[in-house]
Order: C-alpha cells, then structure tokens, then sequence
C-alpha cells in the first residue's frame, strides 16, 4: 500500500456573525412588547400620556437612525442592498434595529390615542412610509456616494 500524498492547507474563514446573547435580547423584547401592549390597551388621555408617546418614539427614532449609521459606516467602501443582508454585518440581530422600530410605533401609536386624535390609522400609515423612508433614504445616499466616488476614481 502506498503512502498517501501530504494534504492542501485549506482556509476556511471565520464566521463573524456572533449571535446576540439571551440576556440582551430577552429584556429588549419583553420592554418593547410591554410599550407597545401598554400602548394598544391604554385608554387614558392627556398632556402627559401625549408626551410619553412621544418620547419613546422619539428615543426609539435615535436608536434606529443610530443602528442605520452603523450599518453604513461598517459598509462604508460598499454598496448596501435595500432588500437584504449588508455585505458587512457582524452581528447576527441588531438590537438597536429591533427595539427602535418597535418603540417608534408603540410610542406613536401611544401619543395619538392619548391626544384623541380622528382616524389615528392615517396617522400611523404616514409613520410607517416615515419609517421605510428612514431606512430608504440614508442607504440610497450611501450607495450614490459611492457609486460617484468609483466614478471619479475611474474618469482620467
């Protein structure tokens, strides 16, 4: 029987997704499901119910326009697709994508009850073009700036 011939070194790379541990996630879901429970099932009205509302959609918008800068700044020699997963993401759930868009609404959703607002459906449809346009529009930018600085470096 002959000698078998000595095998070729294979690089695998790493995974570099690392999976969100359950006890960030767990709490960021309990919290979010509990406002936005809190904000289906309130009934009260007022200044102060309003500006609760607001305020947590207010934070939920700087934790989501935070998770989109990231995403593009960890992107930032690559075009990031509008539908799918960036070329660049190191982390398997982004925690701050999931716990600002859902307190967005819940927070919204809070206010306009409590304000008593008419046709609070039409208020929360403008939101949800509002929030596909906060994810739309810094990506879009993105990927035209560097489409034209590609095209720049190439033009002699």
């Amino acid at each position: 029987m002959e000698p078998l011939e000595p095998m070729r070194s294979v690089s695998v790379p790493a995974d570099t997704h690392t999976s969100t541990p359950i006890w960030k996630s767990a709490p960021v879901t309990l919290g979010t499901m509990g406002v936005f429970a809190y904000a289906l099932m309130s009934t009260r009205t007022g200044v102060v119910e309003a500006a609760l509302g607001a305020m947590i959609a207010i934070a939920g918008a700087a934790l989501y326009f935070i998770s989109v800068m990231r995403t593009i700044r960890e992107n930032s020699g690559i075009r990031v697709p509008l539908l799918g997963t960036p070329p660049v993401s190191p982390r398997d759930v982004d925690l701050l994508a999931g716990a600002g868009m859902p307190l967005i609404m819940g927070g919204s959703l809070l206010a306009i009850r409590a304000a008593g607002w008419t046709w609070p459906y039409l208020y929360l449809g403008l939101l949800a073009v509002t929030m596909v346009a906060a994810y739309v529009l810094p990506v879009v930018v993105h990927n035209r700036r560097l489409r034209k600085r590609t095209h720049r470096s190439q033009t002699p």
